[in-house]
């Protein structure tokens, strides 16, 4: 089976995403305990990068590409709902910003 072209576009457009992911998970994975902080940022640049994506997707995309784009935006969105709801999270916020003010 020969690919077309518009499956190597697709087959780019998916390496993309999951190099992206793969350096999160690198990141995420780079300490033995995460900081809340950096999730939250790592979360952000995955959630930004998926926007992004989803602002320009080349005429030729499969419309399931762009439903698995979509439906990996809206998660990322429910875990920064977790985070925003997190007493954790503004108590570890609070305490870095006291610290650096010192």
């Amino acid at each position: 089976h020969e690919l077309t072209p518009a499956d190597w576009t697709a087959l780019k457009l998916v390496t993309d995403w999951f190099m992206v992911y793969g350096d999160a998970t690198t990141q995420m994975s780079a300490t033995k305990q995460p900081m809340l902080s950096s999730t939250h940022a790592i979360f952000l640049g995955l959630q930004s990068h998926l926007k992004a994506a989803l602002t320009k997707p080349p005429a030729t995309a499969d419309p399931v590409l762009r439903d698995g784009l979509v439906e990996a935006h809206l998660k990322l969105s429910e875990y920064f709902a977790k985070f925003d709801q997190s007493k954790y999270y503004m108590w570890a916020t609070c305490a870095f910003s006291i610290t650096l003010s010192y």
